[in-house]
């Protein structure tokens, strides 16, 4: 089976995105996000994002302050595509490629270290089809790890059969430590094959996504 990440692999608008995140925060809890705190990250989902950064802040107040940051996110990528409906456009290939994979019967999922009602806006903006398919979120898990394996899971998979195809040094290593097989791809290839990917994809052309499936699967 195939677990797909959205931002960056699915998805486009990445810029967008990360400034409506951040601007969010800034607004919810009083100060900004820098650099080097994002540099030093342990784990990369909205919700840890949030807590990591609050460390003084006890579980209930950095709770109260990640539902704020959510909730400010979600406005602003709402103005972001009312001024610009391509703001967060499908990958090109991502929407027949899903579909190729479905005429094969191969059980899809997405499991992404963003929030449900902001992840879902994004997906539709892209107009890529996913009300079908098991989806898994920062609300639902905290690690990204946690999402992907419970993503396989409703998808009625295991982690003995299970891709995760995404775009992140953080997805690589949420795969490590499942011990489950990594397609890369997204604008950070060159990142992924320096940490360790040994399969990367520089498009979402089928034929090269049907070779390193079935170099994975044989």
């Amino acid at each position: 089976m195939i677990v797909f990440d959205v931002d960056g692999t699915l998805l486009g608008g990445e810029s967008y995105d990360w400034t409506a995140f951040e601007d969010a925060f800034e607004e919810a809890a009083g100060f900004r996000l820098t650099k080097e705190f994002f540099s030093n990250l342990e784990e990369v989902t909205a919700k840890a994002i949030v807590h990591q950064a609050l460390p003084e802040l006890d579980e209930e107040e950095r709770t109260v302050i990640e539902y704020k940051t959510r909730d400010g996110y979600l406005s602003r990528l709402q103005d972001v595509f009312q001024n610009d409906p391509n703001s967060f456009p499908a990958v090109h290939g991502v929407i027949e490629l899903l579909e190729e994979i479905q005429n094969r019967n191969i059980p899809i999922a997405i499991a992404t270290g963003d929030w449900r009602p902001t992840i879902t806006l994004k997906l539709k903006a892209a107009k890529i089809p996913f009300d079908h398919l098991p989806l898994v979120t920062s609300c639902d898990h905290y690690h990204r790890h946690e999402s992907i394996a419970s993503a396989i899971k409703k998808a009625g998979g295991t982690l003995d059969n299970a891709i995760y195809v995404g775009d992140g040094v953080w997805d690589l290593k949420a795969t490590q430590k499942l011990g489950i097989h990594f397609i890369g791809c997204g604008s950070r290839r060159e990142r992924l094959r320096d940490a360790g990917a040994k399969h990367v994809l520089d498009s979402f052309a089928q034929e090269e996504f049907w070779e390193f499936f079935g170099n994975l699967t044989a």
